[in-house]
């Protein structure tokens, strides 16, 4: 087993990462070195990736960001009712941050599903998928195409091929 000097909360054992006990289970193998700080001079790159931001403007962005999760509840909403989804976000703007979370009892296999397919979720234990729209560089067809992906995994059930992987936050 691997010593580490510096415990961070990325050193963790990943599956109980997020469970937040007062316990530490450290990660296996290198993964135990993790701190989940970057250095400092590997951060010297973001200079010049930030640049978009800054030529954006923080408030259009979030304006398009809350129009996207907007759009993306709507879309949701409309596509999805029949199909067990629960929407677990605000729908107010001022309540909302800038991803959506969608309920359902098999979240777990059908986020592994829209993974395979192109589309990164985060999944949430016990049963919470949160899609994140980038107002940077995603539009909103590709939201459009997300839940509909979304809708035909739990229509014809494809999110099946995936319930014995386990579940692990993403």
């Amino acid at each position: 087993m691997v010593n580490a000097g510096l415990a961070g909360w990325w050193s963790v054992h990943k599956e109980s990462m997020f469970e937040m006990s007062d316990e530490f289970f450290p990660g296996l193998g290198a993964s135990a070195l993790q701190i989940g700080t970057p250095a400092v001079l590997s951060m010297a790159p973001i200079d010049g990736a930030l640049m978009p931001i800054e030529e954006a403007g923080l408030e259009r962005i979030r304006e398009k960001s809350l129009a996207m999760t907007d759009f993306l509840i709507r879309a949701a909403e409309a596509e999805l009712g029949e199909t067990g989804f629960v929407i677990g976000t605000p729908r107010e703007a001022k309540r909302r941050g800038g991803h959506v979370s969608l309920q359902h009892s098999d979240a777990q296999p059908m986020s592994l599903a829209l993974r395979a397919r192109g589309v990164v979720p985060d999944f949430r234990k016990p049963d919470v998928i949160r899609l994140a729209p980038s107002p940077l560089y995603n539009t909103f067809a590709e939201i459009w195409e997300a839940v509909q992906m979304l809708k035909e995994i739990a229509v014809t059930r494809s999110y099946r091929e995936f319930a014995a992987t386990p579940a692990l936050v993403t």
